[in-house]
C-alpha cells in the first residue's frame, strides 16, 4: 500500500522543483522564442554557475543560494559575452550548425568541469536552509520552499518586464517579426544581446538556489538541459505562464514516478507523458504561434 503522506510529500515537493525547474527553463524559452537559437548547451551554463556558487559559498562560508547575488551579474555578463562570440556569427544559419555550435559548447563546458573538478560531485557542507519543518503529516525542506518562492517571484519578474516595458515591447516585437522591428527603429542586436545574458543569468539563479541542497558534477547539465527542453515544448512557446505550468507539470510526474516506481525511473515517467502529450498536442499545451 502507498501510505498517503508520502504521496502528499512528494506531489509538494515536485511542485517546489518544478517551479525552479520553470525558472531554468524559462531563459531556454527566452533564447528559442526571440532568437530561433537551439541551444543545447543551456544545461551546462547551469552545470557551470553551480561550480561558481559552490566555489563562492565555500570561499565566504555563505549559503549557495545567498551567492546568486554574485553569480547572477556575472553570468548576465557571460552570456552576453557569449552571444557576442559565438551565437551572434550563427544567427539565421541552419539549424544543424547552430546544434553543432551549441552541443560543441556544452561539451567544451563539461571537460573544462571535468578536467578541474574530476568527476567528484561537489556540494556545499553546511547549508543554511536545508533543513525540515513539519506541518502535520506533510515535511517541507525550507530550503526547496525558499527557492520555489524566489523562482515564482522571478518568473512573475520577467512576465513584467515582457508584458510591462518599453523593452519588453521591443523583446516581444522582435520575436514577431525580426525583419520589421528595426524598421520600428529597435535595436535587433542589442535586443538579442540582452535577452541572451538574461536567459544565462536565469540558469544562474537557478543553480545558486539548487546547490542549497543540492550537489554538481560535470554532467548535471544533461538534466537540466533536457528538463528545461521537455518544459519548452511542452508549453509550445506560451509565454511565461506556458513555462511556469509545464514547469510544475513535469516536477509532479517527476514526484509521482518517484513515489509509485523507482527514483531511478521517475525521469521515464516524464518523457513518456511528454511524448503521449506531443502524439496528441504537437503544438504543446498553451501554443501561440
Amino acid at each position: 500500500m502507498i501510505d498517503p503522506s508520502l504521496v502528499a510529500n512528494n506531489v509538494i515537493d515536485g511542485v517546489l522543483m518544478g517551479l525552479l525547474y520553470s525558472l531554468v527553463a524559462l531563459g531556454l524559452a527566452l533564447v528559442f522564442g526571440v532568437m530561433d537559437i537551439i541551444n543545447f548547451a543551456h544545461g551546462d551554463f547551469v552545470m557551470i554557475a553551480a561550480y561558481l556558487s559552490w566555489l563562492l559559498a565555500m570561499a565566504f562560508w555563505l549559503d549557495p543560494s545567498i551567492i546568486a547575488v554574485i553569480t547572477v551579474p556575472v553570468f548576465f555578463l557571460i552570456g552576453v559575452a557569449v552571444y557576442k562570440l559565438v551565437i551572434e556569427p550563427i544567427l539565421g544559419a541552419e539549424p544543424l550548425i547552430q546544434i553543432a555550435v551549441t552541443v560543441g559548447l556544452g561539451y567544451v563546458f563539461q571537460n573544462v568541469a571535468l578536467g578541474i573538478w574530476k568527476a567528484e560531485p561537489k556540494s556545499f557542507p553546511n547549508p543554511w536552509f536545508n533543513f525540515s519543518i513539519d506541518l502535520g503529516p506533510v515535511t517541507l525542506t525550507v530550503a526547496k520552499l525558499m527557492a520555489a518562492a524566489i523562482s515564482l517571484i522571478s518568473l512573475y519578474l520577467v512576465h513584467y518586464l515582457l508584458t510591462n516595458t518599453k523593452f519588453g515591447l521591443a523583446i516581444r516585437a522582435t520575436s514577431a517579426n525580426r525583419e520589421v522591428a528595426p524598421l520600428m527603429g529597435i535595436n535587433v542586436r542589442k535586443v538579442y544581446a540582452i535577452t541572451f545574458g538574461l536567459g544565462i543569468a536565469l540558469t544562474a539563479l537557478g543553480a545558486s538556489l539548487y546547490m542549497s541542497w543540492g550537489q554538481t558534477n560535470p554532467y548535471l547539465g544533461q538534466s537540466f538541459s533536457l528538463l528545461s527542453w521537455v518544459i519548452v515544448a511542452m508549453g509550445g512557446l506560451g509565454g511565461v505562464v506556458g513555462v511556469l505550468y509545464s514547469g510544475l507539470i513535469v516536477g509532479i510526474l517527476e514526484a509521482l514516478g518517484t513515489t509509485f516506481f523507482t527514483a531511478s525511473a521517475r525521469l521515464a515517467v516524464v518523457y513518456i507523458a511528454f511524448f503521449l502529450l506531443l502524439w496528441f498536442r504537437p503544438r504543446g499545451l498553451f501554443a501561440r504561434r
